[in-house]
């Protein structure tokens, strides 16, 4: 199954805290499969390209916002 890998750049990841946060944001982008989210920005698992709108409004209400998308298409290996 064709799934998407997404690394996301995000400005305003301070603290733990905000870590948490946007962990939390993203299990609400519809699409959104898994997430890896450190002070450097996050790494998504989607099943097919995310709603660019659904994603800044669900970072935003974390208090952050998208400086940069890159898009990784392909098959993940299923575990």
């Amino acid at each position: 199954m064709p799934r998407h890998r997404i690394h996301v750049q995000l400005d305003g990841l301070l603290s733990i805290h905000a870590v948490r946060a946007v962990r939390t944001a993203l299990a609400a982008v519809p699409g959104v499969l898994g997430a890896e989210v450190s002070m450097q920005g996050a790494i998504l698992d989607a099943e097919a390209p995310l709603d660019r709108d659904a994603l800044d409004h669900a970072l935003g209400y974390a208090g952050v916002r998208v400086l940069a998308l890159r898009e990784e298409r392909g098959t993940l290996p299923l575990l």
